[in-house]
């Protein structure tokens, strides 16, 4: 009776155990009686993720992941194996586990189905996995770009700003200050000037109010005469257009027929045709008023030192000239002209 006695507590005690741990795992969201219903999927980073993150499915929790392990082939990729609750989920074999947010501070896995209708998933399969950035890491990319452009402009404040102490110093504040007291210099001037021209308007207002009665009549002059005006342009219009229809470009025909003719006459007096061709391109001309011109001069200088042979009254005979040296040389030169 002993025996058995302990045999009863030693029942009582495994039983409580067996108990406590189904328990605990129902606690948990695990299903003992199912653990073969089980998936795997292989990720590089499972960060957040604990043997007790839920498997959600639209909002709907079908599963909880029982252990991670890392691959013994040294490649550092990570193992999860999740258990699957819910049996009237069709899991296709393309479908997807992606880790994601599931709120602010926790991570959980989610099933994406895939497309594949005629090949199914069966427990112990590996899924494809899939890693959705975390609210943290989400916002810290976002965050970094704006950080660095925040750091780089307070570089450039921080330069200006020293840019700006460099240059604002006593010299630079005194110009500065004579700058303000030209700029009021001129303002005064200005206002001098102004109070001049409203003197001078208002001295010269009478003169101003005759100019513009002046102004009024002529107006009212060309307005009066304004069909005297319109007929004025009418007829310059006429004329001009006369003008450019007939006798203008009779004139313009004129003046080209003029210019061929011009034109062809000049040509034949460079080629040498005709009279004026003949003088600008035939030297024989030159050359012979040339020789006239020295034979009439030895005529002249004969003439001049023997009249009598040209000029006798009462019929002596001619004498031998007597002849200077002077004669004698003028004579030579002379004969040596062509």
């Amino acid at each position: 009776m002993k025996i058995k006695r302990e045999y009863s507590i030693a029942a009582v005690v495994l039983g409580g155990i067996v108990l406590l741990i189904f328990g605990m795992n129902f606690l948990k969201g695990l299903d003992l009686l199912q653990k073969s219903n089980v998936y795997h999927v292989v990720y590089r980073d499972v960060s957040g993720v604990t043997s007790a993150s839920p498997v959600f499915f639209n909002g709907l929790k079908v599963g909880q992941v029982i252990g991670t392990e890392m691959l013994p082939d040294g490649s550092g990729l990570i193992a999860i194996s999740f258990q699957l609750n819910e049996r009237k989920l069709p899991l296709p074999q393309d479908s997807k586990v992606e880790i994601y947010s599931a709120d602010l501070f926790s991570r959980a896995l989610r099933i994406v189905l895939g497309d594949d209708k005629l090949h199914s998933a069966h427990p112990g399969d590996t899924l494809q996995g899939n890693t959705q950035l975390s609210l943290s890491d989400a916002v810290s990319e976002q965050i970094d770009p704006l950080k660095a452009k925040a750091e780089s402009m307070l570089a450039n404040v921080d330069s200006l700003l020293s840019s700006m102490q460099q240059l604002i110093n006593p010299q630079t504040i005194g110009d500065i200050d004579s700058s303000f007291s030209n700029i009021r210099r001129a303002l005064e001037i200005l206002s001098t000037t102004a109070l001049r021209l409203d003197q001078l308007v208002a001295t010269q207002s009478a003169s101003l109010s005759a100019t513009m009665r002046n102004m009024e009549k002529v107006s009212g002059t060309l307005a009066s005469n304004s069909d005297e005006l319109d007929r004025t342009f009418h007829n310059l219009d006429t004329l001009s257009a006369e003008l450019a229809r007939g006798r203008f470009k009779q004139i313009l025909d004129e003046m080209a027929q003029t210019s061929t003719e011009l034109r062809k006459i000049t040509v034949g007096i460079n080629s040498g045709e005709g009279t004026m061709g003949k003088l600008m391109k035939n030297d024989s001309l030159y050359v012979n008023l040339n020789a006239a011109s020295a034979e009439l001069d030895l005529l002249l200088e004969d003439l001049r030192l023997n009249p009598n042979r040209y000029f006798s009254l009462f019929g002596k005979k001619d004498r031998l000239p007597k002849l200077s040296d002077s004669d004698v040389q003028r004579i030579k030169d002379a004969m040596k002209k062509p």
